[in-house]
């Protein structure tokens, strides 16, 4: 194992163990670095200070040629910017060769998000089904809080006040957020026999007793919701930005957004406000007598 390979290794058990990032981070993160460091082998670079600037846009060339996507490269340069970040705050080395490097530029990203009216139409009607209540509770929870299947999946029965109508969400980062419930899903709470002294730990399980897992959440997601995509793919994370659409449609400020979502910074929930713009140019042409 050669230098840079050792301190890879240091770096990622720091997030993981520090920083509390999530397997999904963590797996995207040691593979971005693990072609970072075939790359330097290709070439002949095994000790971290040999890496210069060039070494870095040549990286960024050679990744071009493999026709990745401008998302993919700039995905792969922001893992070697934390990994120099955190090489740096430990004086592990003496210069940042990623610094003054621009991401590639990026396409506009295209927001999809699911009907309203169809949606709840969905859920009201599952709502009555106690057949599929255990499905319903999963899909009103991401509706009503917008928060990651990640984060649904870690959701213990403790993190619930159902006094102050609050759920506990640990988030990216090992960050704790408040977000708040409606009657109606603590009603489904009860109804599913979920309250502050249920035994088992995790708020929702699956069929088995288990607990909840990301494809196990995207196959009930699909299952029931397929049908009013506009393309029929559905996937959780739709549910997310469905969530902060809506909400924005009906007059919530992009701050208040942010802050619900988790986002760290305010440019990542900006780009909502593209999908609000192009509804009111929607109605503004359907309404106005000039138009």
């Amino acid at each position: 194992m050669n230098e840079i390979e050792v301190l890879i290794k240091k770096f990622l058990e720091y997030i993981k163990s520090y920083r509390k990032y999530s397997e999904n981070t963590l797996h995207s993160y040691q593979k971005d670095l693990e072609i970072f460091l075939s790359f330097l082998k290709e070439n002949g670079i095994s000790e971290i200070n040999r890496i210069s600037k060039r070494t870095i846009q040549r990286f960024m060339i050679y990744l071009s040629e493999k026709n990745l996507s401008p998302r993919s490269i700039s995905r792969r340069l922001s893992a070697i910017r934390s990994f120099y970040n955190f090489l740096l705050f430990n004086d592990l080395v003496d210069n940042n060769p990623v610094e003054g490097i621009q991401n590639p530029k990026l396409p506009k990203k295209t927001i999809k998000y699911l009907n309203e009216r169809e949606l709840v139409e969905i859920l009201n009607l599952m709502e009555n089904d106690i057949d599929v209540l255990r499905d319903f509770a999963i899909l009103e929870t991401l509706y009503s809080t917008g928060m990651r299947v990640s984060e649904l999946c870690n959701l213990k029965k403790s993190d619930i006040d159902f006094e102050n109508k609050i759920i506990r969400v640990v988030g990216k980062g090992n960050k704790l957020r408040l977000l708040p419930i409606t009657d109606n899903l603590i009603q489904t709470f009860e109804k599913l026999n979920i309250s502050e002294k249920s035994p088992n730990e995790y708020l929702f399980q699956t069929n088995r007793g288990g607990k909840l897992y990301p494809k196990y959440v995207e196959r009930i997601v699909k299952k029931y919701l397929s049908e009013i995509s506009e393309d029929g793919r559905v996937y959780p994370h739709l549910i997310r930005h469905t969530f902060a659409t809506h909400l924005l449609r009906r007059g919530a400020d992009i701050r208040s957004i942010k802050e619900l979502l988790g986002h760290e910074s305010l440019e990542t929930t900006t780009v909502y406000t593209h999908v609000s713009i192009e509804h009111l140019k929607n109605i503004y042409k359907k309404t106005h007598p000039k138009s």
